[in-house]
């Protein structure tokens, strides 16, 4: 869908110079998604507001769009002018329910409003508060702390540095470099980069599904825990793919605790699910038509866990390296 110059607006010239194109929508009972991009032929757009059934939504996060920029290079105005927004809105539904029985026949309209189902968090460990648990434990005590997976990759995101003012130290590690980021290298060799180096507390977010070997990970990052020290991370569980082909894993509450279990050193404070969501089939087989509204939908997990011991080398080796598991063609993403 696409409308140029047709935009209602007092100010006739202000509408002839706004190019809006919706590239794609998607909707639910209780929202409506909307991605595309917007811009101005001759000025910055200072506002922008999106409109649904008496709703409105401003778009605040804007991302490039090299492919808007290179379609139409006699504008200067097409930098970071993609956006995607979600608006709340009750959906209405009008229902009518037809029966037979014995030769008669019977109709029933309905009339009701959607509303969001039964919250899973009620019926399993949530573990949306455990990154607020680490925050808080590290600048409370002063920590060292070790941000595995550092740099700032996705738009819209933003260093975690700064969560950390009470840190005695933070340091970035990350597989590529960039501004965040002060070592550079593998996370299954973690211990190498860091001889005469020790942390109180490790922590990563959603890096866990790209790492091969993620049991050698959890080793590696005992061995670099003083012992009494924490360790955070968040994993996807229910979660698109994405940068393959260096995308292997995804983890529940009790994966994670089996990741970060007693027989590797490490003691479980708490681990839970984390941001509720709801699973559609595309394609509806017969004995799945209620799958959405099963429990268990989750976009991730988090575990909070303690060193509590060292692990012992010899009770648990893995000499493999990533070349002899991927192939040696196999590489993560440039960035």
């Amino acid at each position: 869908m696409k409308w140029e110059q047709n935009m209602k607006n007092e100010n006739q010239e202000l509408n002839q110079n706004i190019v809006l194109t919706i590239d794609n929508t998607w909707s639910d009972d209780y929202g409506i998604g909307i991605k595309g991009w917007v811009f101005n032929t001759d000025r910055p757009l200072d506002k922008v507001e999106i409109c649904v059934d008496g709703a409105s939504v401003p778009i605040t996060a804007w991302h490039p769009r090299p492919d808007v920029a290179a379609a139409h290079p006699q504008y200067k105005f097409t930098d970071n002018c993609g956006f995607s927004v979600h608006i709340p809105r009750l959906a209405e539904r009008h229902v009518t329910l037809k029966a037979d029985s014995q030769g008669k026949s019977w109709t029933q309209n309905l009339n009701f409003t959607a509303a969001k189902p039964q919250r899973f968090s009620d019926v399993f460990p949530e573990g949306e508060s455990l990154f607020a648990d680490f925050i808080k434990l590290v600048n409370d005590k002063q920590l060292r702390v070790l941000e595995i997976g550092s740099r700032v990759v996705s738009p819209g995101s933003s260093s975690k540095r700064c969560l950390f003012p009470g840190a005695s130290s933070y340091t970035g590690f990350d597989y590529y470099p960039d501004s965040n980021t002060d070592v550079v290298g593998d996370a299954h060799r973690l211990s190498q980069y860091f001889v005469n180096q020790r942390f109180d507390a490790i922590f990563s977010m959603v890096v866990f599904e790209h790492l091969a070997m993620p049991w050698v990970v959890a080793m590696e990052i005992n061995k670099l825990l003083e012992v009494g020290g924490i360790t955070y991370h968040w994993a996807p569980f229910v979660w698109h793919t994405h940068e393959r082909p260096w995308d292997f894993w995804r983890f529940t509450d009790e994966g994670l605790k089996v990741l970060f279990s007693p027989a590797l050193g490490f003691k479980t404070i708490k681990a839970g699910f984390c941001k509720p969501l709801r699973m559609y089939l595309d394609n509806i087989d017969p004995g799945f038509e209620d799958f959405s509204m099963h429990p268990g939908g989750f976009a991730g997990a988090a575990i909070l866990a303690q060193k509590v011991a060292p692990v012992e080398p010899e009770k648990f080796k893995w000499d493999v390296t990533l070349e002899e598991s991927l192939g040696s063609s196999s590489h993560y993403p440039l960035p």
